[in-house]
């Protein structure tokens, strides 16, 4: 109050907005206010490494070396909301491919290749086992392996070597069956046998040495 005029006096101080908004919001002025308000304007998704990437509303983002994944930002009803998209790949498996044929999908994601015509299989067949003269009542289900693996020959700049690979089609997993076998005395045995359940493609030694850039040859020792 100034003493004098038994007045109140006015002291006028600046009132300070903040203006800082968090991601993917954007600081706009309120008509006939002081201050205004942060009002979103993006989608943010956080990844598992806590880092944040700001997505525009109708923009596809993939996170770096996952292009299986791609995230785009949808606003229905005003709310802005991040929409994660995964793809789920084919199987794929290289050791049916024609060497030289494998290729990545144009979105970066799958692998493709084109296969091979006689690829590794159960081969189903029956026949009577016949142990000294003894042999079974009836023929019975003997299971093989048969087709085509995967081999190749690359050279590797980082070796200065051609890089070898070579695998077989085998049994990949098996059982132990048991059979009766009549014998011509009239008596009976017991035979057991494997019995094939599944077969696959399973990585193996090359028989040819690794030749070097400069045409020295380095021969490879098996393992027993």
């Amino acid at each position: 109050m100034d003493p004098s005029t038994k007045l109140n006096n006015i002291m006028c101080t600046n009132i300070s907005c903040d203006t800082t908004c968090s991601q993917g919001f954007q600081y706009q002025a309120i008509p006939d206010q002081c201050c205004g308000k942060c009002v979103q304007t993006s989608c943010v998704v956080t990844m598992p490494d806590k880092t944040k990437h700001t997505i525009q509303v109708n923009d596809t983002w993939s996170p770096p070396g996952d292009k299986c994944v791609k995230y785009t930002c949808e606003k229905p009803g005003g709310q802005y909301l991040p929409v994660e998209v995964k793809t789920v790949c084919p199987a794929f498996s290289p050791e049916n491919c024609v060497p030289g044929t494998e290729k990545t999908d144009a979105n970066g994601c799958c692998k493709t290749c084109t296969e091979r015509s006689n690829v590794c299989e159960m081969k189903y067949t029956t026949t009577s086992i016949v142990i000294s003269g003894c042999a079974t009542a009836e023929p019975v289900e003997i299971n093989s392996c048969s087709g085509n693996c995967g081999t190749s020959s690359m050279y590797s700049a980082e070796a200065n070597t051609m890089m070898h690979y070579c695998s077989c089609c085998q049994e990949a997993t098996t059982s132990q069956k048991e059979v009766e076998l009549m014998c011509p005395d009239g008596s009976k045995v017991k035979h057991s046998y494997i019995h094939v359940e599944s077969c696959g493609c399973h990585v193996t030694d090359c028989d040819a040495g690794t030749t070097t850039a400069t045409g020295t040859t380095r021969q490879r020792r098996r393992r027993r």
